[in-house]
């Protein structure tokens, strides 16, 4: 007779070693239990390969118990390298004896008070621990393993492990500092060599700051990390800070439904492509579980948008089951299932978000294109007064003629050298700006007469660029020059010109405890020449789409087009500069056009001049061969 599949084996009760007493061919019910409990032990703790991981469990124990002070060490005695996790939390099992504490600690692998808790009650607590086996994590570290704890004056207990060792030493600690009534230290002896290597103060330090980032937030705690083994002048003491997400933060949603659970706490930014390719994290309960929801193995979430780079943030989930080794990754069960429901339905709504934010930035980034492309030809009419300008029409962003006359009479159309102010952003509610990172004056520069008034206006900017509308309050100052200047609420103040001269003036912006400043500056004249030609400059670049089209750009019905589907165009499109640089040589060629009116054949030369412009662009923007 063959044996039966284990499977079979396990539903039938087959045992090789069957009970004398029963009956042969009588089917039985056992338990399941290990050969050999320890072996059991040994595999627990194998399954966690990242020493980062086992040290942010110690942590997490820390936060779990309440701590307020949590310092981690890394440290070399009697020529050992050690690291240690001490608090001032409540203690191991703080309602028993310190020698029927660690001993409960030691002999219940697996068991932990924590399980009683709802998924509800962790989310409040922002407890994650729930399997009883985080100190077996300290294989991956080192070799010995010491907990030491002390609870409302008690004495010291210590209990002591051993890597790969069955063996479990309690015992009173001698000689050991008294430091608080309550507190208890976890400390690892002879750290494994490639576990050093990852264990530096400045390491660590981000890590914790990341894998920890949602229990930080939540929690008053003072974390940190002391590297006593840094050498010379290099830093020793990393204050732990939880890190900021980059870009502009989605606020509309911080809470999503997830059918018979608690629901996700949302916090997603939109990052920018100059900043880079950003990700969506999973968190439990405050603790980083899977450091991008697309390489989810429990479901696929390669969707859009949480696959389109453009996305930074964390999204927890206080009721998922975690591995229990590694603390990675979900368990695949029917809270996983309900996770990746919600996260579908997540992904309709925060993608239209997308979309009409990545609208409204290529908006405002073709209408600063223009913008800077009639800075940049404005005075070529002037410095070569044989090429003529396009005219445009009224209301595309340059003034008419009868507009040009009128502002020349206010003294404001009359500058010429002025930064025009910046054009209105779209109003997406739920896209707030970030925090305050910079400012400028608009105009930056400019020419008024005497007698005349000018209005300048701060613009307050994130990270991107984009302009803060809210929480932000100004100061102006007039850093040198004649006239005076009238404040005139918020982001606006007007100079008077009393006489001729160089004026700076100045503003203080500030959001909180952040700052940011800038000048302008104005130069004063006794008379101003009354602007000529407002009628003709740069029109506006319009995209067409003609995948099948040879051509490049085009002057039509008094409109300026361009190829959007060109492969020069496609080519230069994945960098802002040398995407301007390419319409603008563009430009260049509608306006030598335009000059000389010859024909198809001189068009041509130019477009061949266009492509190889094109091509040393694309060739400058790589690196040298070797």
């Amino acid at each position: 007779m063959t044996d039966p599949p284990l499977c079979l084996a396990l539903e039938s009760g087959y045992d090789t070693e069957m009970p004398a007493s029963a009956a042969p061919g009588k089917a039985l019910r056992v338990r399941l239990k290990p050969a050999d409990p320890f072996d059991l032990i040994r595999l627990l703790a194998r399954s966690q390969n990242d020493p980062r991981k086992a040290v942010a469990e110690l942590v997490q124990n820390s936060l779990d118990a309440g701590a307020t002070e949590i310092t981690v060490q890394r440290f070399r005695k009697a020529r050992v390298v050690s690291l240690s996790v001490l608090d001032n939390g409540r203690g191991v099992l703080p309602e028993r004896d310190r020698r029927d504490a660690l001993q409960f600690l030691a002999t219940n692998i697996g068991h932990s008070i924590k399980r009683r808790l709802t998924a509800q009650e962790r989310l409040k607590l922002m407890q994650l621990g729930q399997y009883g086996i985080g100190l077996l994590g300290f294989w991956s570290v080192g070799r010995l393993l010491s907990l030491r704890s002390r609870v409302e004056s008690s004495d010291v207990w210590v209990v002591r492990l051993e890597e790969d060792k069955p063996d479990v030493l309690i015992e009173p600690e001698r000689g050991q500092k008294i430091l608080l009534p309550t507190w208890t230290e976890v400390v690892i002896q002879d750290l494994h060599p490639a576990a050093q290597r990852l264990l530096t103060g400045r390491k660590l330090a981000d890590y914790l700051g990341f894998e920890l980032r949602g229990q930080l937030l939540q929690r008053e705690v003072r974390l940190r990390v002391v590297d006593r083994l840094a050498h010379g002048r290099a830093q020793q003491d990393f204050p732990i800070k939880p890190p900021r997400f980059q870009g502009v933060p989605l606020k509309e949603i911080s809470e999503w439904p997830v059918e018979g659970y608690a629901p996700l706490r949302v916090e997603i930014h939109y990052l920018p492509e100059e900043h880079g390719t950003g990700h969506v994290t999973l968190a439990c309960s405050g603790a980083v579980v899977v450091d991008d929801v697309t390489l989810l193995e429990a479901g696929d979430l390669k969707i859009r948008p949480w696959d389109s780079g453009r996305l930074t943030g964390i999204i927890d989930a206080p009721f998922l089951d975690v591995a229990p080794g590694t603390r990675r990754g979900i368990v695949p069960n029917a809270k996983a299932e309900a996770f990746l429901k919600a996260m579908c339905d997540l992904a309709v709504k925060v993608g239209e978000w997308l979309s009409k934010f990545e609208e409204a930035r290529t908006r405002e980034a073709d209408q600063a294109l223009h913008k800077r492309l009639r800075q940049v030809f404005k005075d070529l009419s002037k410095r070569l007064p044989y090429v003529e300008l396009f005219p445009v029409e009224q209301g595309n962003g340059q003034p008419g003629p009868e507009e040009a006359l009128k502002g020349a009479e206010q003294n404001e159309a009359a500058t010429e050298v002025q930064e025009e102010a910046p054009a209105e952003e779209v109003d997406l509610p739920l896209l707030d700006a970030g925090p305050l990172e910079s400012a400028k004056i608009v105009p930056g520069s400019c020419k008024i007469a005497v007698g005349a008034e000018k209005t300048l206006v701060a613009r307050p900017m994130d990270t991107t660029g984009r302009t803060l509308r809210e929480g932000v309050t100004f100061r102006w100052t007039m850093a040198g020059g004649p006239g005076r200047i009238d404040e005139r609420g918020g982001a606006k103040a007007v100079y008077f010109a009393e006489a001729a001269g160089q004026v700076r003036i100045a503003v203080d912006a500030r959001q909180g405890e952040r700052s940011a400043t800038a000048e302008a500056t104005i130069e004063v004249l006794e008379e101003m020449e009354s602007p000529a030609g407002e009628d003709i400059g740069i029109p506006e670049p319009i995209e067409v789409k003609d995948p099948g089209g040879s051509w490049r750009s085009r002057i039509q019905d008094g409109k300026w087009e361009f190829n959007g589907s060109h492969p020069d165009y496609l080519l230069m499109a994945t960098e802002p500069s040398k995407r301007f640089r390419y319409l603008a040589t563009l430009l260049a060629k509608e306006l030598v056009v335009r000059q000389v009116a010859g024909g198809p054949n001189e068009e041509r030369l130019l477009e061949s001049l266009v492509q190889i412009l094109a091509t040393i662009e694309d060739r400058l923007g790589r690196p040298p061969r070797k």
